[in-house]
């Protein structure tokens, strides 16, 4: 987007489009520069996409919203945040590790009386217009379903995630964490397709 005008956007390309209403997000690109380091041309840290490691400095690590996995989410970023712990202890215990970044968004949407579930599985394109798409491949793992249970579900990850992270505990791991994936998955079974 170039400029908006009075009920017309005018984008770099020479497009223009009318509009009656105009909502817009401002550019996604990163909060902060860190110029010592790889980035994409929107800023964000480039990372071995396996193991979240910097490109070109594997003694570091980037999780979440500085690194340059399109899809900006919390549970994404605890992901990475597991995946980059899990290789830095086996880089460490010198040891190969148990697992690798694997995008499985997930979130509960809340609605007036019910919340909706999704589960989805994404991969990189390598095409800048559309970076990352669903992934063809893992229908098993694509859920979304819609109930009043989710809402539940939501309320009760809000307590583990602080009691978690207060303790100075990860998200995904324990027996704490095996009693969330177990609700979790027979709640998806139950709730959604």
């Amino acid at each position: 987007m170039e400029r908006i005008e009075p009920n017309e956007v005018a984008y770099k390309n020479g497009t223009r489009l009318p509009f009656d209403l105009l909502i817009t997000f401002p550019p996604y690109i990163a909060s902060t520069a860190f110029p010592d380091l790889p980035s994409d041309e929107r800023g964000f840290i480039q990372a071995v996409f396996e193991t979240r490691q910097v490109k070109g400095h594997p003694e570091i690590y980037v999780a979440g919203d500085a690194g340059d996995f399109p899809v900006k989410q919390a549970f994404l970023a605890f992901m990475q945040a597991d995946v980059a712990a899990e290789h830095l202890s086996s880089v460490i215990m010198d040891r190969k590790p148990d697992f690798q970044f694997d995008p499985v968004s997930m979130c509960v949407m809340e609605q007036y009386d019910k919340a909706t579930f999704a589960q989805v599985p994404l991969r990189l394109t390598g095409i800048p217009e559309r970076p990352i798409e669903v992934r063809p491949d893992a229908e098993e793992l694509y859920k979304v379903g819609s109930s009043a249970i989710w809402r539940l579900g939501k309320k009760l990850l809000g307590v583990y995630l602080p009691w978690r992270f207060n303790a100075g505990n990860p998200f995904h791991a324990g027996l704490p964490w095996k009693g969330m994936e177990a609700g979790l998955k027979v709640m998806s079974a139950l709730f959604a397709n």
